[in-house]
């Protein structure tokens, strides 16, 4: 699936690993825990590597 905003293509992708300040999350929401001292948080989100389909014969 993809999406278009602002003019740019974006495509939907799997999250493989989601880490929070630091800390790796056991799934794909943030915790109450995470936000309620801090204004700021510090995301990086690892996604599934995608492999393209080909419909051409080989």
């Amino acid at each position: 699936m993809t999406i278009e905003i602002e003019g740019k293509t974006y495509k939907e992708v799997k999250i493989n690993k989601l880490v929070i300040n630091g800390k790796e999350q056991g799934g794909q929401i943030i915790s109450a825990d995470e936000t309620k001292s801090n204004q700021e948080l510090n995301v990086t989100i690892y996604t599934q590597e995608q492999l393209e389909e080909s419909n051409e014969a080989t």
